[in-house]
């Protein structure tokens, strides 16, 4: 059950990541005159509403892969983490060229880097 619970870093990390690239891509358009304050509520509304099977198809992958792969054996935790990674973000790397959307990139990387700090923190807590 432990080892569910640090899922948060992967969600914090990816939401965080992806929230500010958002925040950057509302800013830079030129033909729309957004302040801070809208940028901030449209990234925020995009990810969340627009996103919302993304992060339930998120949670539901990481806890059922956590369950499969690493709660039985802990042995060769980093190489798991990253097959876990491997299966979560195929299609999004799909998606990324396929609609030519880079916020799946975006989220992809963020997922990687965070799924290695996870690896890290279950290390040292369990």
């Amino acid at each position: 059950m432990k080892i569910i619970l640090t899922n948060w870093i992967n969600l914090l990390g990816i939401f965080g990541s992806v929230f500010l690239f958002a925040v950057v891509l509302t800013l830079t358009k030129v033909n729309l005159a957004y302040n801070i304050f809208t940028a901030i509520t449209v990234a925020l509304f995009s990810i969340i509403a627009y996103g919302m099977m993304f992060w339930a198809f998120l949670i539901i992958a990481l806890v059922v892969l956590d369950l499969m792969l690493i709660i039985p054996n802990r042995k060769d935790l980093k190489i798991k983490l990253i097959i876990e990674w491997l299966i979560i973000s195929s299609p999004f790397v799909y998606w990324t060229f396929k609609y030519n959307e880079w916020i799946f990139a975006v989220g992809i990387v963020s997922f990687l880097i965070t799924q290695l700090l996870r690896g890290k923190h279950i290390k040292m807590r369990l």
